[in-house]
């Protein structure tokens, strides 16, 4: 026989992560009531941030779904640790498994989640300069293979993305503009 409280622990984890722990979207599907009845601690909600956060990190999954799941890790680390936060922070600039494509779509993220730290003064110029020294190392990189027409993309980009160089270089100095921006 089935612990039902384990069953509803369960289902709460599931609309948790589904749902980045965010309630407008939640409750805009139509599942916060059911969210609420479950009566999760934040102690909870952030152990579940944790461990998709570290799941994510340890995992090797490629192109589309690691978009997928990096959008959500992001979201997730408002709830976790701060160590957690510094790694996923640094993911895009660090992790050797994935494609330059899938690479390039990430950096917005990253980008999105120091802003936040930014405004809640979590964000030093430390970490800041830091992230900016790898960002030029990969930019340097990306562009010559972007320039060589050797960018690498995953099996399961089946659009063109990236494949113009002026653009691909151009978003990549956006990306750094915005970086920069942070430090003012």
């Amino acid at each position: 026989m089935k612990d039902t409280k384990n069953t509803g622990t369960d289902r709460a984890r599931e609309l948790f992560l589904k749902y980045a722990g965010n309630r407008f979207f939640m409750d805009r599907e139509g599942d916060g009531n059911e969210y609420d009845n479950y009566h999760i601690s934040k102690e909870t909600e952030a152990m579940w941030a944790d461990e998709f956060i570290k799941d994510f990190l340890e995992s090797d999954i490629q192109g589309r779904e690691a978009l997928r799941t990096y959008a959500t890790a992001v979201e997730l680390v408002k709830y976790g640790k701060q160590e957690e936060w510094q790694s996923c922070l640094y993911y895009p600039l660090q992790t050797k498994q994935l494609d330059d494509v899938t690479v390039l779509f990430l950096l917005p993220y990253s980008f999105r989640m120091a802003e936040r730290a930014a405004g809640k003064q979590k964000l030093s110029k430390e970490t800041t300069d830091a992230y900016i020294h790898q960002l030029d190392v990969l930019i340097l990189q990306l562009q010559e293979r972007v320039e060589n027409g050797t960018l690498s993309r995953s099996e399961d980009y089946i659009l063109q993305e990236f494949s113009d160089p002026v653009y691909t270089i151009g978003y990549l100095a956006e990306i750094k503009k915005k970086w920069l921006s942070l430090l003012r």
